[in-house]
């Protein structure tokens, strides 16, 4: 009986010795996050988290002799006036000295550097769905891997008071 427990008791301690060499390999992992929470007045954010965070690929096409679009589309909301939007800098898909230049259409209306009403007041004031899309201007492209960014800015703007 006396070998019994003891052997017992020897296997119990080779098991919890052998958790713990376990243990000792153990893998952590870290997942970094983000979140975002606009103002229920004013926001201006993709459908697609995708289309800002992700490069969005737009290589040419032998296929149809064009480059490939971006298309996407943004909420848009306003509760106190209309939206503009214009670019920080001209659109451009760069590779060494050759440029692709670029067209950008938010809500079928060009962006250029000068804020313009993307969105009209009594559109904003709910949800509204606004189309973004991006394309090559010409037809004519150099070879090459080109680069490039859009960047925009989205503004609040208030109500026109008219006085009589």
């Amino acid at each position: 009986m006396f070998k019994k427990i003891a052997i017992t008791a020897s296997l119990a301690a080779l098991a919890l010795s052998s958790s713990a060499v376990f243990a000792a390999g153990e893998a952590r992992h870290s997942i970094s996050l983000i979140a975002h929470v606009p103002t229920n007045g004013f926001y201006v954010v993709p459908t697609d988290s995708d289309l800002v965070n992700k490069d969005q690929d737009m290589s040419f096409q032998p296929s149809t002799g064009k480059m490939r679009e971006v298309n996407g589309f943004f909420d848009v909301r306003n509760n106190n006036g209309s939206v503009h939007a214009s670019l920080e800098s001209q659109p451009k898909l760069i590779a060494g000295n050759t440029t692709i230049d670029l067209q950008v259409l938010f809500n079928n209306k060009e962006l250029t550097l000068t804020p313009q009403m993307v969105v009209g007041e009594s559109e904003s004031d709910v949800n509204y769905r606004a189309p973004l899309k991006i394309s090559a201007r010409g037809t004519d492209f150099q070879p090459g891997d080109y680069t490039g960014v859009v960047a925009m800015t989205f503004d609040a703007v208030p109500p026109a008071i008219i006085t009589p």
